[in-house]
């Protein structure tokens, strides 16, 4: 199943809960008690996402399957024809991966936002008690937008830096989509009138249960004699007829659990004294995404090693700038 057919998953749920609301609900109803029952189901609009990717990975020329003679450039530094520096190759030394990583960006994105809560409301109370007009809520809601794009990685450093200059044609990452289940608790401002409808405010914090799914290529020149991997050793050859037309893939979906708050907004029309239909609107802001174990399917065209052996396993990790969208939605609640 495609991500695209997701969203159409969370409908039917909330068709049910609508029905229940309806036809069963009022055979519970006990006047009076101030608990309340709400569905929703609407869009939302996900922001921009600026990423950063790292890699635990060495230069091209410490991969075993690579390079046979990595063990001989352990802490060398590679120079051109006119003997400037041009690459420091660390293929044994502790400090593996330093430095190297990639940022990139992402535009806005759209789709489904669906939920349902139980709440109590504080509106039976006199009017000088501090909770007059306050109501309290528990909250369940999915939301999945649709990024569904593919961007060129913009800047980079340490040894990706090197892989970009000299092998690599093209260099993407990917987000389909991004899903979440979110639990939050929430607390709201009605503010009452003598007409049928009524505005209200609110504020909440909560966790959001999130998986992105992602992709990667890193893909190398086809033609030996464009890379420049390897200037300076004397199998340099060798390393280009290997590495040419090699490539690295990612296709996973990556998970984390994302700490956030939101503000809620809209407004009420009641249709009868027990039920409410209404416009609803929040933004809500996560903490960063961060999955520190990005499991690669290929590594420049073979098992993610560095080694015959099966030795020095490769990953990487994959970080989002916060996480924020607005929402958009239709609500119905039922008031005991």
């Amino acid at each position: 199943m495609n991500n695209k057919e997701k969203p159409l998953k969370a409908i039917p749920p909330f068709l049910a809960l609508v029905i229940v609301m309806w036809v069963m609900v009022p055979g519970w109803a006990q006047a009076g008690s101030g608990f309340y029952v709400s569905g929703e189901v609407g869009a939302n609009f996900a922001g921009g996402l600026d990423t950063t990717g790292t890699s635990n990975d060495r230069a091209s020329v410490c991969d075993e399957y690579i390079n046979p003679r990595f063990n001989e450039v352990e802490g060398s530094t590679a120079v051109d024809s006119g003997g400037k520096q041009y690459s420091t190759y660390n293929c044994t030394g502790v400090n593996r991966g330093s430095g190297s990583g990639w940022q990139n960006k992402f535009d806005g994105a759209t789709g489904i936002l669906a939920g349902a809560a139980v709440g109590y409301s504080f509106a039976d109370q006199p009017q000088n008690s501090p909770w007059s007009g306050f109501r309290v809520e528990l909250e369940y809601f999915y939301r999945q937008s649709n990024y569904d794009q593919t961007s060129e990685i913009r800047t980079e450093s340490g040894e990706s830096r090197d892989k970009l200059r000299d092998e690599i044609v093209q260099a993407t990452d990917r987000i389909g989509s991004v899903i979440s289940h979110n639990l939050f608790g929430n607390l709201f401002y009605d503010f009452r009138n003598t007409s049928r409808f009524t505005p209200y405010l609110g504020i909440g914090g909560g966790v959001g249960f999130t998986d992105v799914a992602y992709g990667g290529l890193w893909a190398r020149n086809s033609d030996p004699d464009r890379i420049q991997a390897g200037v300076g050793l004397s199998n340099a050859d060798e390393i280009r007829r290997n590495l040419a037309g090699t490539v690295s893939v990612a296709q996973t979906t990556l998970s984390d659990t994302l700490f956030g708050f939101q503000v809620l907004f809209g407004v009420d029309y009641a249709i009868t004294d027990a039920v409410s239909l209404g416009l609803k609107g929040r933004w809500v802001n996560f903490s960063s995404f961060r999955d520190d174990r990005v499991d690669w399917e290929l590594l420049r065209s073979h098992e993610l090693n560095l080694r015959k052996d099966g030795s020095e396993p490769v990953w990487s990790r994959f970080k989002t700038d916060d996480v924020e969208f607005l929402g958009i939605s239709v609500n119905l609640k039922y008031h005991f």
